[in-house]
């Protein structure tokens, strides 16, 4: 694009001077009409190219801007001249030169060689170099142009000032044309060097039409026309053409800013300046004839040509030399200035104050940093003594150190407490064959930091406790230092629920609320620390008997069971403790440590909410419970778990309706262990997801060949949720089974839905889909009940035997019943009563429970005996005192 841009100016340009050069012909013009043509050209021409600098100039940058006004300025002047002479003229005025219109054309030349000067060299700043280039050029030129025009000038019919004025001219527009080929061969202008050579083609163009101009006015045969107009014509066309280039330049502006790139051979060119002056001098006076003629004016003008040459070489040898020379001091100086900067560095920068003493004890060196930290600038300079400075230190062990130091040749280092700043200093002495160097630096932060790194290391971050860490060596110096010592393991019960339910920043907060708790209620002297989790340990030393160390654990077990009230929410919690006693001399701390977290075992095992000493036959019951835990992992794969069926009555029709699968363990030695005991530890070590699936086959198996009204329930736990595909488990047990969908029911409690709900939520609905009935057992002693019997419709609600147990006789039972049963009725959901174990307890819920299940209406039995149950219940569903010894079996 911008090639066939200028291929059109170009053509552009050539088709104007055409019509300039031979329009007149053509037309056929006489003298006022060609009179009329040149003045158009004449005044039009330089009127567009000052219009086009002046844009050229506003929409450049600023360091071209000066340059394009100054052609502005000279297009301006000739203009300006033009018109004048074209006044004149028209009025009948014969001019004699040099004229007014002379004056604005001289004084045009010397803006368009401040244009060239500044177009040039990019806007920088014109050196003394420059100009007496420019001087010695146009001196050489003027003097080439008298040689060259001595015949001339010998004859012209000018008067004397005029004859100087004629070849003035040409000479100083030469000037302007030579230096602005110079400055093009010195330097690379990049994407302006179209603009540069169009005003330097300008400049030429103007300089040859004067040296034309300058020889008719000095022979006396000037006339309008001819090739000298036209070359003037053309040298506003191209300044005209080179502002239009600019104005492009400014609008599509460079990724970066222009530069002057230097060419090679730039000195070689520099020197042969002077040289190309004599010789120019020297051939234009031989060739012309100036000098003489004959062989003596040839030898001479050899001689000066050899001259020259020698003369530019000598010249460029010096130049070279020179910028070798200051290259070299510049690169010593360079090293220098980086050698200071380096030492600055070390001295300036460094995170290091600085003092440098000689042997007396006076301040030969110190850094902008050491008068910042001493804070006594207006005492620190060179040659003030340090006992001046720090007349404390003279006297006090900071003095000692720098003494000793000089004495012993070792380095010193320590740290000292600045009172009167509030600062701690760390000091290191080093010290020299002349004196003592100081490096000293504020290490208050760091202290600071160190501090709270130490104190992070053996603190709870969360709770500002002591951590196991600091618990465990506070143990050691307790049981080592003292006569009593009693360490107290406390866990909070059920802390893991209120986490999952009502979210960890809750959970966070209970944590911190249970910390405080615990310091009000010890003394200052007494350890308390977090272990881990909702795990707290305390240390108490020196009480004086072991009534007081109980009645403390009650103290702490009552204040962290009380209501905490935490963003708006009222949270009850329980705790547990266990108890270890040591005496100086005896067991160690990890032995007391784990005396007490076995004695917590203990007391989490029993009743909830207790404290436990611990006693030497709870480490054997622990071991039973290890060999418990072992024997579980076997029990499966011996065949020792067996199910039992207990029947659920539908209280409408008091006839069975279906069973309920529970699981049995008979251990080879012990015999039955209960539910209670070995399905937590089974939830616990993950090995309830293999009983479970047992569990779930067994059930269908024996299901599929009882009658077709009667459906099992099977219990799931939560882990089995997140044990593969549970919904796609169950249809395969479905199928190997031939159990119809219908006629299975699973049983969940609220645990299924606390940890991931969303997720269990869905393999609900995906299980329900199967055609499967769900229900929510053991419903009101979880957490959140009613949230999630909104976002799941179960088949049926089961309501815990906790809320049976107090009927007929307890109101508070009887409410919660009757409002479990009516949240059943508005969700249309069935609602079971488990645990009925008495007449009175059948009569009350058979009003408004759909199901019931307990010892009243027969005890779970093996699956061989379930088709008499079903036969003997249905022939006499609710009077089964007299049969029930005999299920019982």
């Amino acid at each position: 694009m911008p090639n066939a841009r200028r291929i059109t100016m170009l053509l552009s340009f050539a088709a104007a001077l055409a019509v300039f050069r031979f329009g007149p012909g053509l037309l056929g013009l006489d003298a006022a009409g060609l009179l009329a043509w040149a003045a158009v050209a004449q005044v039009g021409g330089p009127l567009a190219a000052a219009i086009f600098s002046w844009f050229a100039a506003r929409t450049g940058d600023a360091r071209d801007r000066l340059a394009w006004l100054s052609f502005c300025a000279g297009s301006s002047l000739y203009f300006a001249g033009n018109l004048a002479y074209l006044g004149f003229t028209l009025a009948g005025q014969k001019l004699l030169f040099p004229s007014l219109p002379d004056a604005a054309y001289f004084l045009m030349a010397i803006c368009f060689a401040a244009g060239l000067f500044q177009y040039g060299k990019l806007g920088r700043r014109v050196s003394a170099v420059q100009v007496a280039n420019f001087v010695l050029i146009y001196c050489a030129i003027t003097l080439a142009s008298l040689f060259l025009l001595h015949r001339s000038i010998a004859e012209s019919v000018l008067p004397p000032f005029a004859t100087i004025a004629a070849f003035a001219y040409p000479a100083l527009w030469f000037s302007v044309a030579a230096s602005g080929l110079i400055s093009l061969v010195l330097y690379d202008q990049g994407r302006r060097s179209v603009a540069f050579t169009l005003l330097i083609l300008a400049v030429l163009a103007e300089a040859i039409a004067d040296f034309g101009y300058s020889l008719e006015l000095l022979g006396g045969t000037y006339q309008l026309g001819g090739w000298t107009q036209l070359l003037w014509v053309a040298s506003a066309g191209l300044l005209t053409w080179a502002a239009s280039e600019q104005i492009v330049l400014s609008r599509t502006p460079p990724a970066e800013p222009d530069q002057l790139i230097r060419r090679n051979g730039r000195s070689f060119a520099q020197a042969t300046i002077p040289a190309a002056a004599v010789a120019l001098i020297l051939l234009s006076g031989s060739l012309t004839g100036a000098l003489g003629q004959g062989s003596y004016a040839g030898f001479a003008a050899i001689i000066g040509m050899i001259f020259a040459v020698v003369a530019g070489f000598r010249e460029y040898w010096i130049i070279h030399t020179q910028r070798r020379l200051r290259g070299a001091v510049e690169d010593s100086r360079a090293d220098l200035m980086r050698s200071e900067e380096r030492l600055s560095s070390v001295l300036e920068s460094t995170s290091d104050s600085v003092l440098v003493l000689d042997l007396d004890w006076n301040v030969v060196f110190f850094n902008q940093r050491a008068a910042t930290t001493i804070n006594k600038s207006e005492l620190l300079r060179n040659g003030i003594s340090v006992w001046e400075l720090f007349p404390a230190a003279l006297t006090s062990g900071e003095g000692d150190h720098y003494k000793r130091a000089v004495a012993t040749g070792q380095p010193a280092e320590f740290e000292i407490f600045v009172e009167d700043r509030r600062l701690w200093l760390g000091i290191s002495a080093y010290p020299t064959a002349d004196g003592l160097s100081i490096f000293f630096r504020d290490i208050s932060e760091r202290k600071r930091r160190r501090d709270e790194v130490m104190h992070l290391a053996h603190h709870d971050p969360l709770t500002g406790l002591a951590n196991r860490l600091l618990f465990q060596r506070r143990l050691e110096e307790a049981l080592t230092s003292g006569p009593r010592t009693a360490a107290l393991l406390l866990d909070l019960d059920h802390f893991k629920e209120i986490n999952d339910t009502l979210g960890h920043p809750v959970g966070d907060a209970l944590l911190v609320a249970t910390a405080d708790r615990l310091r009000a209620c010890l003394m200052p002297e007494d350890t308390i620390a977090r272990l881990g989790g909702d795990e707290f340990a305390v240390i108490v030393a020196g009480f004086e008997g072991v009534d007081e160390i109980g009645i403390l654990a009650q103290r702490i077990i009552d204040a962290a069971c009380a209501v905490h009230v935490i963003e708006g929410q009222s949270v009850r919690i329980g705790a547990s403790i266990g108890i270890a006693l040591g005496t100086a001399g005896g067991e160690d701390s990890e032995q007391i440590f784990k005396n007490a977290d076995i004695a917590l075992y203990a007391a989490k095992s029993g009743a909830r909410g207790g404290f436990r000493f611990f006693e030497p036959a709870m480490e054997t019951e622990l071991q039973q419970q290890r060999m418990l835990h072992a024997d579980l992992r076997a029990a499966l794969g011996n065949g020792e778990f067996a199910l039992a069926y207990q029947p659920l009555v539908d209280l409408a029709s008091e006839r069975v309706c279906g069973f309920e699968a529970l699981l049995r363990w008979t251990h080879p030695v012990r015999g039955p262990v209960s539910p209670e005991e070995f399905i937590p530890m089974a939830e616990e070590t993950g090995l309830i997801v293999d009983i479970g699936a047992w569990v779930l086959r067994t059930a269908c198996a024996e299901a599929a060949r009882w009658p077709d009204d009667i459906w099992v329930a099977v219990n799931l736990s939560s882990r089995q949720f997140s044990a593969g595909d549970l919904p796609a488990m169950v249809e395969e047990v479905l199928g190997v089974s031939g159990l119809a969908a219908t006629r299975l029911e699973l049983e969940i409690t609220e645990t299924v839905l606390l940890g991931d709900s969303e997720a269990n939520l869905e393999t609900l609905r995906r299980l329900r889909d199967l055609g499967i009935r769900i229900a929510l057992d053991d419903f009101g002693t979880g957490f959140s009940s009613l949230r999630y019997l909104q976002r799941f419709p179960f088949s049926k609600i089961k309501i815990d035997r906790s809320f049976i147990a107090g009927l007929p006789t307890s109101e508070e039972s009887k409410a919660i019943v009757r409002s479990v049963i009516g949240l059943g009725r508005s969700l249309r959901m069935k609602v079971t009563a488990e645990g009925v174990e008495t007449p009175a307890q059948l009569d009350w819920v058979k009003a408004g429970c759909d199901e019931a299940q307990g010892y009243h209406l027969s005890r779970p039995v093996a699956a061989a005996l379930i088709p008499s149950v079903i036969a003997e219940l249905d022939r006499r569903p609710l009077d089964l005192d007299r049969h029930r010894e005999r299920w019982a079996s």
